[in-house]
């Protein structure tokens, strides 16, 4: 399992976070909404960054956090359908103080 922090993993982390089981990694918004909420100038990433770093480094699944909140009721299913165009593994978008079991 590799966690990236809160910023977009960087060259140093990919050695880590290739072929992980898991992969941690923040997805600030949907990459439709970029031009909204403005990640890179905060140092995040979108979700389709995310999504494709996981799918180059051959990660089975991606925990996603640190996202944006204006939309939570339809947060999952919008991160998991714009995510599944960039990675082939399984996406998780968890709620705040829900469990997953590894």
């Amino acid at each position: 399992m590799t966690c990236c922090g809160d910023e977009p993993c960087n060259d140093y982390g990919k050695i880590y976070a290739e072929n992980s089981e898991w992969l941690l990694h923040e997805a600030f918004c949907l990459y439709s909404q970029a031009d909204i909420f403005a990640p890179y100038g905060k140092n995040h990433s979108t979700l389709k960054d995310a999504c494709e770093l996981a799918e180059n480094l051959h990660v089975k699944n991606l925990l996603l956090y640190h996202t944006e909140d204006k939309n939570l009721s339809a947060r999952k299913n919008l991160y998991c359908a714009e995510g599944q165009k960039y990675f082939r593994g399984k996406i998780h978008v968890p709620d705040d103080l829900e469990t997953l079991e590894l």
